[in-house]
């Protein structure tokens, strides 16, 4: 099922016009294909307004720089209009585009997140930070460098935002801003010292990414004082 977007699609990831978009998103982007909330040409529309509004690439960035307004001008773009009767925007559109929906909001975040933009990455590091210097200041081990570079990375992490969602100057919702850091936390969850150790004893293996050492390489068994002749004592060399 294929939408009419008039939009420079050229340098975006996807092409909301497309005959396969819908089908080709929800196979790019698992979190698309989980959606399933209305009838397959609304998510198309749901879709199409997402990429038109969050793509890297989206000329919208630059046509239109309030963040309210380009939200508004994409839901037209992609047929999602207020009622000739009413003048008003059908609820589940009206939450969308106010950042109410946490379904589609955490689809903002995923298609963000698809990117993997160094900004992005960025933003994980800084988070990152924020919670160990929380750690420091909770146990009273912090001192007048972490405070500083605590107030640094908040103001990091506010601008980072707005240039991911491409807000300008004016901040996203609370909604939308909950989900986001709710995905950075997914995202750095994985590399916590008790999900390692719980992969490694459920024989789950870890990811290759995560490897230092060169392709295939795999730590050998662990061998103590005593148990091999072989492995000297370095002290008694």
């Amino acid at each position: 099922m294929a939408i009419k977007v008039s939009i420079d699609a050229q340098f975006m990831r996807f092409n909301p016009s497309t005959l396969n978009f819908h089908e080709s998103i929800r196979k790019d982007i698992p979190a698309f294909a989980e959606y399933e909330e209305h009838d397959k040409q609304t998510r198309t529309r749901i879709f199409a307004w997402i990429v038109c509004m969050y793509d890297m690439n989206t000329p919208l960035l630059k046509e239109v720089k309030d963040m309210y307004k380009r939200k508004v001008y994409a839901a037209t773009l992609v047929g999602i209009a207020v009622s000739s009767v009413t003048g008003k925007y059908e609820e589940w559109a009206e939450n969308m585009i106010l950042g109410k929906d946490k379904k589609i909001n955490s689809l903002v975040v995923q298609f963000i997140a698809s990117f993997s933009s160094p900004e992005y990455m960025q933003l994980q590091a800084h988070v990152a930070m924020q919670h160990e210097i929380m750690n420091k200041i909770i146990s009273g081990k912090a001192d007048k460098n972490d405070q500083v570079m605590f107030d640094i990375s908040i103001k990091t992490v506010k601008d980072i935002t707005n240039l991911l969602y491409g807000s300008g100057e004016r901040d996203e919702v609370l909604e939308a801003r909950r989900a986001l850091y709710q995905q950075v936390a997914m995202d750095l969850s994985d590399l916590r010292a008790e999900n390692v150790a719980m992969r490694v004893a459920n024989g789950d293996g870890l990811p290759s990414s995560w490897n230092p050492y060169e392709e295939g390489y795999e730590p050998g068994d662990i061998h103590f004082k005593g148990d091999d002749p072989s492995i000297a004592d370095a002290s008694e060399k």
